[in-house]
């Protein structure tokens, strides 16, 4: 079987809406923080329940830590609660405790949903994510852009 090639950048950033990230994300602990990004697709018709998917959300957290280091977590979800693959990001100033494997506090937090019958453009999603912000140079951009325009498009222009 031919392994499909991760989503490039331009193709990650065209998931990404202005109105689904915050880029002052409030909450101090991991699961309030989620639950304060999860809220930004309560209006996103994609999504069947808000809080069955957040329930479903930190089911998966609950089985390992989705944090990679350098400061970004990847909260993700397969579930029958999105009918498109959606994604919300939150960004926090001062960071937050999520149980990255370097101890990093995580400032990005890039929380995916996808349908369970989508399992190849499910990873081609979480691969392509990972590999723009594997990048010192893009996670800065990020970091500092002053709003969510900036901020996708820092995404779109990163490459590979």
């Amino acid at each position: 079987m031919a392994k499909e090639s991760p989503m490039t950048a331009s193709q990650v950033a065209s998931l990404l809406k202005t109105d689904a990230i915050l880029l002052n994300v409030k909450a101090t602990d991991k699961v309030s923080a989620l639950r304060e990004i999860v809220a930004l697709l309560a209006t996103n018709a994609s999504i069947v329940s808000v809080e069955a998917f957040f329930a479903e959300l930190m089911a998966r957290e609950g089985e390992g830590t989705t944090a990679l280091g350098h400061g970004v977590a990847i909260p993700h979800a397969r579930t029958d609660q999105c009918r498109e693959i959606v994604m919300a990001v939150g960004r926090s100033v001062k960071g937050i405790d999520c149980g990255a494997p370097d101890g990093a506090p995580v400032k990005l937090i890039f929380l995916i949903g996808t349908p369970k019958h989508l399992v190849t453009e499910y990873l081609r999603v979480v691969g392509g994510l990972a590999r723009v912000i594997s990048h010192d140079d893009v996670r800065r951009r990020l970091l500092s852009a002053p709003d969510a325009g900036s901020f996708i498009a820092a995404i779109a222009e990163a490459g590979g």
